[in-house]
Order: C-alpha cells, then sequence, then structure tokens
C-alpha cells in the first residue's frame, strides 16, 4: 500500500480529495494506481468519485468492486453546476458508512474547492483555511478553484500570509 501523494481528508473517515489515484497524466503509473487504491479501501473509502474528462480509472475502479461516480469537470472556472452536483451527492453519501473520495486529474483545484464547499455547508469552516489546508497538503488551488467557493486567491496564496504579517505590509522575500 501506499499513500496517496496529495491527498487532503476535509473529514477523517468520511472524505477525501485527491489527485487521480496513480498519479496524473503522463506521470501516471498502474502500479502507483494499485497501490494507492489498495491504501485508500484500507482507510475506508466505499465510493470513488472522478471528476476527470476522460474515463480512466473507471474500469478499475469496477474491477475491484468499488463503487464509483463520474461527474466530469473541464475546469473549475466551468464547475458551479458540478459543485452543486456533487454536494447534494454528498450530503446523501455521508449518511452510509465508509468514505468518499473524489479525485481530479492532476489539476486539484476542483476537488479542493469542493471539500472546502462541504466543510462550509456542514460546518460553517471558513472556505479560505479549508483552502490553505488543501494547499498544504499538496494540492493545487488556483483563482478559479477559489472564486468557486466565493475566495480571494490573494487569501490563500502563502506569499500573501508572509506579506500580511510584515509590518510594512510587503513581502520580506522581494
Amino acid at each position: 500500500m501506499e499513500k496517496p501523494r496529495r491527498i487532503w481528508w476535509p473529514r477523517p473517515r468520511k472524505l477525501c480529495v485527491l489527485e487521480r489515484p496513480g498519479g496524473g497524466g503522463r506521470s501516471h503509473r498502474p502500479a502507483r494506481r494499485e497501490a494507492e487504491l489498495d491504501w485508500l479501501e484500507a482507510h475506508g473509502v466505499r465510493l470513488i468519485v472522478s471528476t476527470m474528462r476522460t474515463r480512466h480509472n473507471l474500469p478499475e475502479y469496477e474491477r475491484r468492486g468499488l463503487e464509483f461516480e463520474h461527474v466530469p469537470v473541464a475546469s473549475a472556472a466551468e464547475g458551479t453546476d458540478a459543485l452543486e452536483q456533487l454536494l447534494a451527492l454528498l450530503r446523501r453519501e455521508h449518511r452510509r458508512r465508509g468514505a468518499v473520495a473524489i479525485h481530479g486529474n492532476r489539476h486539484t483545484d476542483f476537488v479542493a474547492a469542493v471539500g472546502a464547499a462541504h466543510l462550509h455547508e456542514l460546518k460553517g469552516t471558513d472556505p479560505v483555511e479549508s483552502l490553505r489546508a488543501a494547499r498544504d497538503t499538496g494540492l493545487v488551488v488556483t483563482p478559479e478553484g477559489a472564486s468557486l467557493v466565493g475566495v480571494d486567491y490573494s487569501a490563500v496564496q502563502p506569499r500573501s500570509r508572509i506579506a500580511a504579517s510584515t509590518s510594512s505590509g510587503r513581502s520580506v522575500t522581494t
């Protein structure tokens, strides 16, 4: 088993968002995918939701007997309808035992936004803090992903926090 490299658990044992198991794009490795899927199953994931435009990995989920959904999203900028669809799915699925994993390909800004929106809806968690947590685990957060949950991207950028903590408000690295 191998822990996925870019994974965030907004709700431990209930929801994780991550890069495609096995890696995204040209860096995808079937052996890594197998090891990461073993890890996800061992950590209680029973349903995987792919937001990739392609059907990659879906036959593997079926072969393994995992439940899966395919909700293709072209980009975070075009993800408003898919976000609403996934929030409804999460409300329904979290009544059941086990965890849900939602993955993108290499681009994880949309899935980070889904996790942040879900936490905000469920617990009132500030989406800025959620996106920072997602970013700190290795997920990519873009201006489009931040905008999807009503966040100004500058509040999520690491340099912004450093600059804000200086007395002049300017970055100490420039």
